[in-house]
């Protein structure tokens, strides 16, 4: 490992479980509603894709060619678990959606995302944090 900026990690590490958690909240009833999924899930995303981004600089990981790749190279590197892959590849993938395909997002393909990978996204804060220990020794992986 080379260099993780720990604070700027963590920090993205707490504002995806934050944004997660709000997903409950989140209503389908008006146009603003289906608003807030699209940015909700686009912070998720991109978040995601920073901490992805991250992990793989500071480690010194090959580098990826594509945001699907990030998440391979995670897999490979034991970041994520192998059988997690599908739900991380299946987030990403809204991506473009969103983006580029903005005037004709379907936003119960992405409940239907978000529900049913709802656990493995929780559980990806832990996994990193696991990882980080495991590398860098649990002394000092999460001092400021």
């Amino acid at each position: 490992m080379y260099f993780v900026d720990m604070n700027s990690l963590i920090h993205k590490l707490n504002f995806f479980d934050n944004k997660l958690k709000l997903y409950h909240q989140v209503k389908m009833d008006t146009e603003v509603d289906k608003l807030g999924l699209e940015r909700l899930t686009h912070v998720l995303i991109e978040s995601f894709l920073d901490i992805g981004n991250m992990m793989i600089d500071g480690f010194v990981m090959r580098d990826p060619g594509s945001y699907a790749d990030i998440i391979t190279i995670l897999v490979d590197e034991n970041v994520l678990k192998k059988e997690d892959e599908e739900a991380y590849q299946a987030l990403i993938n809204i991506r473009k959606d969103l983006v580029s395909n903005y005037e004709n997002v379907d936003h119960q393909s992405i409940q239907h995302i978000l529900d049913k990978y709802f656990q493995v996204f929780e559980q990806f804060s832990k996994d990193i944090k696991s990882y980080l220990a495991t590398e860098m020794g649990v002394a000092n992986t999460f001092t400021e």
